[in-house]
């Protein structure tokens, strides 16, 4: 068999069936990428919750450690900044992760102090404090701290504890 005859024998794709391939592509794309970007949102969330679960446990430990009060204020409910320090100071303000947003239990926000003795103050607001993402409020973790220890723990979330 020569080689023209071997290359008359050859086809290429259809139109049709090139069109129902990219199709195909862009439906598994649009499945994947709605679960990426899911988890992405989540995996702000986490982020922030870390952030912010470490700053409070920072505060607690210097309060003790260097016998002064520290503060721990989130200035409005639905706020992306906090501020944190000793209170006889001023106090250092934080930003969270973009997206991603912290709640008190009030409008006015929430005050923490810190004491040297290992306890802790609510002076205003409420706990457990909210760290959810702005754009999927459903992407949140609660925070709660037992004023007579200092403990901080994130409780796991269940139903629908994200509403403001």
């Amino acid at each position: 068999m020569s080689r023209q005859r071997a290359w008359e024998d050859e086809h290429g794709f259809t139109l049709v069936e090139l069109i129902v391939v990219i199709l195909i592509m862009g439906i598994v794309f649009a499945i994947a990428s709605s679960t990426w970007f899911g988890a992405i949102e989540s995996r702000k969330a986490d982020s922030a919750t870390n952030q912010v679960v470490a700053d409070l446990r920072h505060a607690n430990s210097k309060a003790t450690n260097r016998l002064e009060d520290y503060s721990f204020v989130i200035p409005s409910a639905n706020s992306t900044t906090y501020e944190i320090g000793p209170t006889s100071e001023e106090l250092v303000p934080t930003s969270l992760p973009d997206g991603t947003q912290i709640a008190g239990g009030v409008a006015g926000g929430v005050d923490i102090t810190f004491h040297s003795d290992g306890s802790a103050e609510v002076n205003s607001g409420t706990t457990p404090i909210t760290v959810r993402s702005s754009q999927d409020p459903t992407k949140c973790h609660q925070i709660d701290i037992n004023t007579a220890t200092s403990r901080i723990e994130v409780d796991p979330v269940e139903g629908d504890p994200c509403d403001p």
